[in-house]
């Protein structure tokens, strides 16, 4: 009753806030755009209106927004130029989460437990963004995240976990318009998440899928690089095709090759939406049944670990599979997807996926996983936000190097936030999630956990 009392006054806290003066981020400085004209909204991460599937495709730049000092022929591509934003290209995002609690997925076999005590977090997260134009043909695009601190168990020990710095994304862009079509070459992407840091994600997406997958904790991800080509053909078409080192490794002795594709039919912001195809393939991945953790070494080094519980006690040696153990891996992503802005009152962005992964390992063991997921954003007045969202396996199973095929069964996973902006770069929301444990041929209980967070953009 104790935490159901402390929730519903912070709740009646959010509802009373009066709107503020607010400072705007670094996009906004230097383009005179408002938020609202790239992403319908962001909390707690963005999506991206038609505007901004451009500005993204452009290399996080709009043509003929910015001061020059030049030397040399107009329109020349050279080093004797040089852009000055209209305002600093210094951003920061905060993350706090006021209250939360969780009750821990677990095994059938065992007692359930009970929820956990609520917690609070003053910093989750600090995020520096210094991006933008640094050319007339070069834009750039970081997180450089400060992590806080917060109670749980790291590696199996529990206690209070100090903070730490990480470089969740990373992006250099070179890219041209001509005759307005946008052709782009990133020798740098080291954005891995999938949905909206992909070249046309509309929103978020929860099918379950590794096509983007960077494994490892939190801002301390395994090291992740791409090289790619990238054009937007006259609003219509888009694609990107390029390769990348590894999931854990920056060597090319093994690589994989990707490729996304999409088509937009609709491409204003009253109404965008794209048919996309996306699939990774190659045999430097780490596989969708494992994961990487960090050791306590002091330079959190990340070693392999299962993702699904029991898969190392079927394998010779007992150890988890790593990238070293991967044969040929194929991994496929179909999404479709559509919004529109200020009808009125009203805004909405709405994705559904289905995914298709094959993986095949060096001692005879395979996985075979299908997926389904959906997302979609509402706002009233770009105020008022509900965001939806589930997601689960259609077939998930593992074949051991001696042949037995064991499933991997799991049950719906939910996701339900609702937002409260008080400001067009403040939002208050409260978010909803199951959690859950996978493992070979057992169900697990699922497990939740809810909070009530804030989140500021200056």
């Amino acid at each position: 009753m104790r935490s159901i009392r402390v929730a519903v006054a912070l709740a009646a806290l959010v509802m009373v806030a009066r709107v503020a003066d607010a400072r705007v981020p670094a996009f906004v400085r230097q383009t005179g755009l408002t938020c609202n004209q790239c992403h319908m909204s962001w909390s707690n991460a963005p999506d991206f209106t038609f505007t901004g599937l451009k500005f993204r495709a452009n290399g996080y730049r709009t043509p003929w927004v910015a001061e020059k000092i030049e030397a040399g022929t107009e329109g020349a591509v050279n080093g004797q130029r040089i852009v000055l934003t209209l305002g600093s290209m210094m951003s920061w995002h905060s993350r706090s989460i006021i209250v939360a609690q969780q009750k821990s997925a677990s095994d059938p076999s065992l007692t359930e437990p009970s929820a956990g005590t609520p917690t609070t977090a003053p910093i989750s997260t600090v995020a520096m963004h210094y991006s933008g134009p640094i050319g007339e043909h070069v834009g750039f695009w970081n997180e450089f995240y400060l992590y806080g601190g917060g109670l749980g168990p790291v590696n199996g020990v529990s206690g209070f976990r100090n903070g730490y710095i990480g470089l969740s994304h990373y992006a250099l862009v070179f890219s041209t318009n001509i005759g307005g079509n946008i052709f782009a070459f990133e020798p740098f992407d080291l954005t891995p998440a999938s949905g909206t840091h992909s070249l046309v994600g509309i929103t978020g997406n929860n099918v379950p899928n590794n096509q983007s997958r960077s494994p490892g904790v939190i801002g301390s991800g395994s090291p992740y690089g791409r090289q790619s080509f990238n054009a937007f053909i006259q609003d219509r078409v888009a694609f990107k095709i390029g390769l990348e080192p590894g999931e854990d490794n920056l060597d090319y002795k093994k690589l994989n090759y990707f490729m996304e594709f999409a088509v937009l039919p609709f491409n204003t912001d009253a109404g965008w939406g794209c048919v996309c195809f996306a699939i990774l393939a190659g045999n430097d991945m780490v596989p969708g049944i494992s994961t990487l953790r960090p050791l306590n070494d002091g330079v959190r080094t990340l070693v392999p670990a299962d993702a699904v519980v029991g898969i190392s006690a079927t394998r010779a040696g007992g150890q988890p599979y790593s990238s070293l153990n991967m044969g040929d891996g194929r991994r496929m992503l179909v999404s479709v997807g559509y919004g529109f802005t200020d009808r009125g009152p009203h805004s909405f962005v709405g994705q559904v996926g289905l995914s298709n992964e094959k993986e095949d390992f060096t001692d005879g063991g395979s996985t075979t996983m299908r997926g389904i997921g959906f997302e979609g954003r509402y706002y009233y007045n770009r105020t008022y936000g509900l965001i939806l969202g589930a997601g689960k396996h259609l077939k998930w199973n593992y074949t051991a190097p001696d042949a037995v095929v064991h499933d991997i069964p799991d049950n719906l996973q939910v996701l339900v936030r609702l937002v409260y902006k008080v400001a067009m770069n403040v939002a208050f929301y409260w978010e909803y999630n199951t959690q859950q444990v996978y493992a070979l041929d057992q169900q697990y209980r699922t497990g939740y956990q809810w909070n009530l967070n804030i989140q500021w953009l200056w």
